[in-house]
């Protein structure tokens, strides 16, 4: 019974392996099965600010279902990949100012300061920020003047999108900042970047820069203070 059985699976592994090699075709350009592509999803309007919603969200949850179904952040539990609560664990923990008793492994070497590269806590706030950069570098491409034109986006809209727009810069300033903090150089990646390329280490004297840079450049286009939306960047 066995040995059918695995016959029978062999059987429909080679047929599924043909079905996809067919289905290939050597077509390169084949677009992808789902409904939803970046080609027709900002045809509903309500998209750009959905999509910002997803970069200020992303400071909090931690995937698509919650708490623990559809992760972000592969390879560490869901909770604990959670940005804010990775920030405040590499920032307080190594000091003397709190301590997490717990046993989960990568927690004791943050308090005691003998943490590594590899350590899960560690390279979960790297992946985090990187995956917020990542978001805010695709929102940005997705909102040009160009692209907006291309779809018949209204004036009224398209004035809302640039400020949409100096948001998520400020966030991924936000981010960059906290990268700087805990990581000295990273990569700097903007929404200009080839992402077929590997990105090139910037020094700390860089990022700084192009922090500052983007904070001063996108100061005018953010409502006054206490003027917007409440938990929106001003």
């Amino acid at each position: 019974m066995r040995m059918k059985t695995t016959s029978r699976l062999g059987v429909a592994g080679v047929l599924l392996l043909a079905a996809v090699v067919a289905g290939c075709n050597n077509d390169l350009t084949v677009q992808p099965k789902s409904t939803i592509t970046s080609a027709n999803v900002f045809t509903d309007t309500g998209s750009y600010r959905a999509f910002l919603a997803k970069l200020y969200a992303g400071l909090v949850v931690t995937g698509q279902a919650g708490p623990d179904g559809n992760g972000d952040i592969g390879g560490i539990d869901e909770g604990f990949s959670q940005y804010v609560r990775g920030y405040w664990q590499l920032q307080e923990l190594p000091t003397d100012e709190a301590i997490i008793g717990w046993g989960d492994i990568g927690l004791p070497e943050i308090n005691i300061q003998t943490w590594s590269s590899s350590n899960s806590f560690v390279t979960a706030m790297y992946s985090r920020i990187f995956y917020q950069v990542a978001l805010g570098n695709q929102f940005l491409r997705e909102t040009t003047d160009e692209k907006l034109t291309s779809r018949g986006t209204s004036a009224s809209l398209t004035t809302q999108i640039h400020q949409y727009r100096a948001e998520a810069r400020f966030l991924r300033a936000l981010s960059y900042w906290h990268a700087l903090d805990l990581f000295g150089n990273v990569p700097l990646v903007d929404e200009n970047f080839d992402i077929l390329l590997l990105p090139k280490q910037a020094t700390r004297a860089e990022v700084f820069a192009f922090v500052e840079s983007e904070l001063k450049a996108i100061l005018t286009q953010l409502p006054a203070p206490k003027t917007g939306q409440y938990g929106r960047a001003d």
